[in-house]
This record gives C-alpha cells, sequence and structure tokens, in this order.
C-alpha cells in the first residue's frame, strides 16, 4: 500500500521501547508515510520517515508483536540530534510526536554499536612531533595498507628533496627520521619539513579522530593508492566538518574514494562531489595566480556535473594542499569570481567547499598546531532557496 511502510519479517531482539495501548499510534513523525504492524490492523509510527527511527521496537495493541525499525545503513554516522530512547518502562497512552530532523535510536545499540561511527572530537592542542609520534602514524599507516609502507618508500622520491611522489606519506616518514635528531632542527625552518610533518600529523589526526570506526580498515583504503593522499585525507576530515555542522552524514563505500554524503539539518539531502584539482596541489604552488585558480574552480564545477546538478543539488568539494600563506585568499576569492563568471550555469551547485589540511606555528619548534581550513563559499546563483547550513574557519 502506497505510503505504509509494513515490517513483516523482525524478530524480537529485546524490550519493546514504546507499547501501544489502543489506537493511537506509538509516535508521530514527519515522513511521507505510516509504518504499520504486521498484522496490518495497527499504525505504529505515523508519518514515518526511516532516518529518524534508528532500532526502535514497538508493541503492536492489536496483535502483541514487536516490530523494530532499521539500523543505520552500512557507512552511516550517527547524527548528532540523535536521543537514545530506553525500554518502556510503562505502555504509552498518547503518541509522542518527534521534532523534524530528531532521530530516535535504541540506547543500547546506540552504546555497543551507533557510537563507533562517531568522529571522536580532537582536542584543540599542540600536538607534539616526537619519534614516537612518527612512528606511531608510520605504524597506523602499515597496518591498514597490510604492510605496504616499506614498498611505498621504495618507489618514492629521495626523502631529502622537494619531490614529495605519488605516496607523500611515504616520503614523509624517512624525512622526518633523518631531521628530527638534528640539533637546533624545526619543522618551521623548511616549507619541505613543514609538508612532510603536515602529510604525518594528517594520518596520526586520522586515526585520533576515527580509529574506531567498525568501517575503517575498508574506508581507508583509497588513502593507500598512488595519488590519492590528500584527496582520501580531506574525505575523512570532510565528513567531520560536515558531521560537526549538524548534517547527516554517509560513508561511501563504492567507487574506489573516500566519498560522503549528506542531508541537512532540516532534511534536505545533498550530493557532494570531492574533488583533488592537480592545479590545486603543492606540486603546482610555483604557478598559482587568481586567473588560473579561477579557471580551475570553473573547470571543477563541470567535472562534477554528473553529482552536482539541477535535478542532484550539492556541494563541490576540493581537496587543496598549497601550505603557502597568500594561498587561502587567494582561492577563496578564485571561488567568488567563478560564482561571478559562471554561477548561473552551475545553479545546483549550492556551495563550493575548499578544504585543506594545515600546520600552524605555536611558539614552541617541537610542537604544532593541526587542522582544517575549511571554507564553505554559497553560489549567489543557485536555484531555490539554498539548503547549505555550514560552518566556515579551521
Amino acid at each position: 500500500m502506497a505510503g505504509r511502510h509494513l515490517l513483516t519479517s523482525l524478530a524480537d531482539h529485546g524490550a519493546p521501547h514504546a507499547v501501544q495501548t489502543g489506537a493511537a499510534p506509538a509516535f508521530i513523525g514527519n515522513g511521507p508515510g505510516d509504518l504499520v504492524c504486521r498484522c496490518g490492523a495497527s499504525v505504529l509510527i505515523q508519518n514515518y520517515q526511516p532516518a529518524g527511527f534508528i532500532d526502535i521496537r514497538i508493541r503492536c495493541a492489536r496483535c502483541g508483536a514487536i516490530t523494530s525499525t532499521p539500523g543505520l545503513r552500512e557507512g552511516e554516522i550517527l547524527p548528532r540530534s540523535a536521543v537514545p530512547v530506553a525500554p518502556a518502562g510503562m505502555p504509552s497512552v498518547t503518541a509522542s510526536p518527534v521534532p523534524r530532523g530528531s532521530v530516535l535510536v535504541c540506547q543500547e545499540a546506540l552504546r555497543h554499536h551507533h557510537t563507533k561511527t562517531r568522529p571522536h572530537a580532537v582536542p584543540d592542542e599542540p600536538v607534539l612531533l616526537t619519534r614516537s609520534m612518527i612512528e606511531a602514524a608510520a605504524s597506523d599507516y602499515d597496518r591498514l595498507s597490510h604492510g605496504r609502507l616499506a614498498e611505498h618508500m621504495a618507489v618514492s622520491p629521495s626523502s631529502m628533496g622537494d619531490d614529495h611522489g605519488e605516496y607523500p606519506f611515504a616520503w614523509a616518514v624517512p624525512r622526518l627520521r633523518e631531521q628530527i635528531g638534528r640539533p637546533g632542527w624545526s619543522w618551521l625552518q623548511h616549507d619541505d619539513d613543514a609538508m612532510a610533518a603536515m602529510y604525518v600529523t594528517a594520518v596520526h589526526h586520522l586515526m585520533r579522530c576515527w580509529g574506531d570506526h567498525p568501517l575503517l580498515e575498508r574506508l581507508a583504503a583509497p588513502l593507500f593508492q598512488r595519488g590519492r593522499f590528500v584527496r582520501s585525507a580531506v574525505g575523512f576530515a570532510l565528513a567531520k566538518l560536515l558531521f560537526d555542522a549538524g548534517n547527516r552524514v554517509a560513508f561511501s563505500l563504492a567507487g574506489g574514494h573516500v566519498d560522503v554524503h549528506i542531508t541537512t539539518a532540516d532534511g534536505a539531502p545533498l550530493s557532494v562531489a570531492l574533488l583533488a584539482p592537480e592545479r590545486l596541489q603543492w606540486r603546482e604552488r610555483g604557478r598559482r595566480t587568481p586567473d588560473a585558480f579561477r579557471h580551475t574552480i570553473i573547470d571543477a564545477m563541470g567535472a562534477a556535473l554528473p553529482q552536482v546538478n539541477r535535478g542532484t543539488p550539492g556541494i563541490v568539494a576540493l581537496a587543496v594542499s598549497i601550505l603557502q600563506p597568500d594561498f587561502d585568499q587567494m582561492v577563496v576569492d578564485a571561488v567568488h569570481a567563478a560564482f561571478r563568471s559562471v554561477g548561473r550555469r552551475y545553479r545546483g551547485t549550492a556551495a563550493i567547499a575548499v578544504v585543506m589540511p594545515k600546520v600552524l606555528p605555536v611558539g614552541l619548534p617541537d610542537r604544532l598546531g593541526f587542522g582544517y581550513a575549511f571554507y564553505p563559499i554559497l553560489n549567489p546563483n543557485f536555484a531555490g532557496d539554498n539548503p547549505v547550513r555550514l560552518h566556515a574557519g579551521p
């Protein structure tokens, strides 16, 4: 029956979270249909939206069967708005309305399973760049890549050169191993030392943030592919940034990339195209100009059209890695210039978000600040009300 969800093969996996006592539904949601008991005689959730009820069990007043709503989909992150629900201590007499944007989740499922899908909050404090920290990051890289760190080091350029190669982390580790023991050395003294520190700290940060995720090994696989390090690390960072901004975020496990999909806090689905244009990477730093960046942004919007368009509006996210003082403002200005030039042509692009790993001095030579600069810029020519609600800043 159209608009009615009838779950027919769900077992009783525990005490119900709601017990009906009559004809009234247990909950009133904000979706287009109703959740009906398998007996067909009771509406358990009126205006049912599956995304709003995670592993919630309801006992039918008519037949006594317990129906459970689905759990998280593979790759989905439990949203910040999720409210844990304990088993019902007493029957429900009236329906409980669920506010728009809220999510109810089984308290036990949250504690034992779903909370691990969320990123950890990483303290905003300086990172101590030590040999043990470098070796811990190298060990994590080697474990998640199934022992490929030595192989990647072997095919990387000289660690003391300025070519970072296709496996920049594998280039960075031997460089820092050699440099860190020298008297008076600091990562601040040379651009390539700063970039090496950035690559290594990116893995350190990723593990602090996502180290407990149940799918980490699968999600991290692209990080170890040729030429994919920056894009993949930014994919994890983007997921956390979007999560922190209140969006409902899910990782995509298809296509060989770290990709994310989101639904905004007010329920609007948005596609996300994550690109890493070559012109915006470190090796191209000597060719940076405002006009070149504007053309690069326009090309990126065109390349993202299969994912972000009028039919499937969303965000074009750009993973970049030029660690230079003038870069941030130059690329932000280029995004605004691109929107002025062709924004009307790409009215399905709600925003362009520039995301970049950064290391910053904190006043001590053996410490650094690390984070991701995040510059989401709205398209003034987006078709309709722009649904993007994101926070800017590192």
